[in-house]
């Protein structure tokens, strides 16, 4: 299938800037370098249960997409994510990365429709994302037919945001154990100014991505609160490995290259992977690549 090579020389650049002097950087020098993934075998999944659907109490509805790959060990990778679309779902996503390609790549992938604005403003979904993600903590061998998990995060654009702020919740309030967080041009500035915004005249007040930010943030404009906006928290220690997928032609793309690197000078360990054209091959790759050795890092 192909190596971290296949990913665009800007991403390896950025991924061998962290260097955090902790026990994740011998496994993660492996990911850097390239692993490869040749040989890992397809999954066997006649006894997994067929995609199924449950509902929330505080609302929201989880869709299941089983793993199609296995990564090599007995853990498995357990993953809520979030989906794109922008704040209020108006969005074309970017589709750097899929359920269908999240299971194809390894990970038990857990899809949480969870509540938009503007009906919806901050911190409603992300309320309902944190009652799933701790849900799954709670039983995670019921999607992953009884073998240990590892939990992940992730979400697409919007999703992404919300995946980060959960990264940071499950931190601050003793919330379940992450062992990584995909974040694929996640929705970190609501400020809409940087340069690859403007190369894609983005930013106006008739802008999509303007008045999604101002349908989630409401009437408050709370810019300042690190759960609405990510990019903007003063604490970003401490954090589960992070791999963020953008392409570089994509208005989000600068704001992803800053998060990475805000992570990273806070000692979190982040990775950002510039995709191109074959970005489903690459992604799939990718995230592979990612599952393993995250999966493997949080069994210590």
């Amino acid at each position: 299938m192909g190596r971290w090579a296949a990913c665009s020389r800007q991403g390896k650049r950025n991924a061998a800037h962290c260097s955090t002097g902790r026990k994740s950087d011998w496994l993660f020098e492996r990911f850097i370098d390239g692993l490869s993934i040749d040989k890992v075998p397809d999954m066997d999944t006649r006894g997994s249960p067929a995609p199924s659907a449950l509902r929330l109490a505080a609302g929201g509805e989880l869709q299941f997409h089983p793993a199609r790959r296995a990564l090599g060990g007995r853990t498995r990778a357990l993953l809520l994510w979030l989906p794109g679309g922008g704040f209020t779902g108006d969005l074309p996503a970017a589709s750097l990365a899929s359920p269908a390609l999240l299971a194809q790549a390894g990970a038990d992938t857990v899809v949480l429709t969870y509540p938009r604005p503007p009906r919806d403003p901050f911190p409603a979904g992300l309320s309902v994302a944190f009652e799933a993600l701790n849900a799954l903590a709670h039983q995670p061998g019921r999607w992953t037919a009884g073998a240990p998990a590892a939990l992940f995060v992730g979400g697409e654009d919007a999703g992404g945001n919300l995946a980060a702020a959960l990264a940071l919740m499950a931190r601050d309030q003793l919330g379940p154990t992450l062992a990584g967080q995909v974040l694929a041009l996640p929705m970190l500035d609501p400020r809409l100014g940087s340069a690859s915004m403007r190369r894609a005249a983005c930013g106006d007040l008739s802008c999509p991505y303007t008045q999604g930010w101002k349908a989630y943030l409401g009437d408050d404009a709370r810019t300042d609160h690190p759960y609405a906006v990510p990019l903007h928290a003063s604490r970003l220690a401490g954090l589960a490995p992070t791999l963020i997928l953008a392409r570089a032609d994509h208005p989000l793309a600068d704001e992803s290259r800053r998060y990475g690197a805000a992570l990273r000078a806070q000692g979190s360990p982040a990775w950002e992977a510039m995709l191109d054209d074959s970005a489903g091959t690459q992604a799939e790759s990718t995230l592979h690549s990612f599952l393993c050795e995250a999966t493997k890092l949080s069994e210590g």
